[in-house]
């Protein structure tokens, strides 16, 4: 089943331009959160990262985050990932953009 992203996202940032990247299976990697709690409950077991919890409400922040993820050359994005678990839903970014797209 598809994660309902139709809500607010919460993603984490650090400085201007500056978003969680990750690397797994040779393919890179980003988050979405559905909810601030758990976009919290993650960044509470990555304190070095020193990143802050952003919320994008409107369609015109998820494409600019969406577009900055493709220059990053991020392929995917977990949805709702929570430390310790061995699988996490993805979403393809130019999926995800064009859905972004199309609302």
């Amino acid at each position: 089943m598809a994660p309902d992203l139709s809500g607010t996202w919460y993603v984490l940032e650090g400085d201007p331009g500056e978003h969680l990247v990750v690397e797994a299976l040779g393919e890179r990697l980003s988050g979405i959160w559905t909810s601030r709690e758990l976009a919290e409950a993650f960044l509470a077991h990555h304190l070095h990262l020193g990143m802050r919890v952003s919320a994008l409400e409107s369609r015109a922040l998820k494409e600019a985050f969406l577009r900055a993820l493709g220059m990053l050359q991020v392929e995917a994005v977990m949805v709702d990932y929570r430390p310790g678990t061995h699988r996490a839903q993805v979403a393809r970014v130019k999926d995800l953009l064009e859905e972004v797209r199309r609302a």
